[in-house]
């Protein structure tokens, strides 16, 4: 089943849609659809209150959100499996927790996409605001699994407390990525602003654009060529393309296996 949301009109308060995903709605009728209630505010309303309601057959659970603006927040909470597509732009929350399945939203995001993300692919077509693939606040349990690609720009703390997974940024990313870091991978393939991979232990931090100075808690290994990215001794391996300064760290931590990759040709004269 597809089922089609196109939102009738602007809205002001924020509308959490984390009951609007492909397996709770795959088996319902329109009507019944359009019956959920869903939070707004200190409100509840029904879905035909907000959207213009579509179901078509389809061999894949898929849900389509037309119109779809950051006050839509929530989309594809907890989803296992299946398709979401935001036509528009996304608010806050969009894919947290996600378990599997596919999210593609063809706009921006607001803060924290992927939040405790445990599987599943989410793919921003534009950019993202804080906190992509981070903790809740006051929680020290990341994103642990899946894939979250943003081909964009990104804020500030993506990554933040990650355990597992690849984030991959196409732009440009801001603050402290990869902050308390403790597995997966992070590649930026544009500049970052500042703080890399701070008080992270375990994982990795790839830079490719600009990285205007490395923390000081961070140790030079060496340079390397062609590196394959190996968190255990049964990874498979992530390679990487270039030549890379590698650095340990952060050793505010004791024994950290946190591993930063900066690439040479757009950093010279980082050493």
């Amino acid at each position: 089943m597809e089922l089609i949301l196109t939102l009738k009109e602007e809205i002001m308060v924020p509308v959490e849609m984390d009951k609007i995903i492909p397996e709770k709605v795959q088996d319902l009728s329109a009507e019944e659809i359009k019956n959920i209630e869903l939070p707004q505010g200190r409100t509840k309303v029904k879905v035909g209150e907000l959207f213009d309601v579509e179901v078509k057959e389809s061999e894949t659970p898929k849900v389509v959100i037309k119109n779809s603006t950051m006050k839509l927040k929530r989309i594809g909470e907890k989803m296992s499996s299946g398709e979401i597509v935001v036509e528009g732009d996304a608010g806050m929350y969009v894919g947290v927790e996600m378990k599997g399945g596919k999210i593609v939203v063809n706009g921006n995001a607001d803060s924290w996409a992927g939040q405790n993300m445990k599987g599943g692919e989410l793919i921003i077509k534009g950019d993202a605001k804080d906190y992509v693939g981070s903790a809740y606040r006051g929680d020290w349990r990341g994103m642990s699994g899946g894939t979250i690609i943003v081909e964009g720009n990104v804020g500030n703390e993506i990554g933040e407390y990650m355990k597992g997974g690849l984030i991959h940024i196409k732009g440009n990313a801001g603050l402290m990525p990869g902050i308390h870091q403790s597995g997966g991978i992070i590649i930026i393939d544009g500049d970052v602003e500042a703080r890399a991979g701070g008080e992270m232990i375990k994982g990795a931090v790839v830079i490719n654009g600009k990285l205007k100075e490395t923390l000081p808690s961070f140790k030079f290994e060496e340079i390397v060529e062609n590196p394959v990215i190996k968190l255990t001794k049964k990874d498979a391996g992530t390679p990487l393309t270039g030549k890379y300064y590698k650095f340990s760290g952060d050793y505010v931590n004791n024994k950290p296996k946190g591993q930063l990759y900066v690439a040479v040709e757009s950093n010279p004269d980082l050493r």
